[in-house]
């Protein structure tokens, strides 16, 4: 079983993700990129402080955190599912909550996007989200 504070890092946890896999991609840039001001011909010295190898060691460390937020990204959506699974579809209230459950911990959507999606008023969606993490 999940609990409530468990199901609700999901969102956080994705985010969290999002965000740094734009700066992974900004540190990779940086290790690649070559330096400007150069003349045709010149070549770059090489350091053992060298910038880009400090760019590559952070975007490798920065990658394992990734992938490490992305296993628990996964078993926090699969022990969500499983809850899913056992909410009540008997009435349109309630399959609607399984809907809303379901774009907001296993979709990861906005509040925003699950409104537009069902066409239900965000608060009324975070209401029927409310209700049934409550039940937690």
């Amino acid at each position: 079983m999940i609990t409530r504070d468990e199901i609700r890092k999901i969102p956080e946890l994705h985010k969290l993700i999002e965000r740094k896999t734009e700066q992974l991609r900004y540190l990779q840039e940086k290790a690649t990129a070559v330096p400007s001001g150069l003349s045709e011909g010149e070549r770059v010295q090489t350091s053992p402080s060298n910038t880009a190898g400090k760019y590559s060691d952070a975007a490798a460390d920065l990658n394992r955190e990734i992938r490490q937020d992305q296993l628990e990204l996964a078993e926090l959506q699969s022990r969500a599912s499983l809850f899913i699974e056992t909410l009540p579809t008997d009435t349109e209230t309630q399959r609607l909550t399984v809907k809303v459950m379901r774009y907001r911990y296993i979709k990861c959507y906005h509040w925003w996007e699950v409104s537009e999606l069902l066409g239900y008023d965000e608060r009324w969606i975070r209401r029927i989200e409310s209700q049934c993490i409550c039940d937690l």
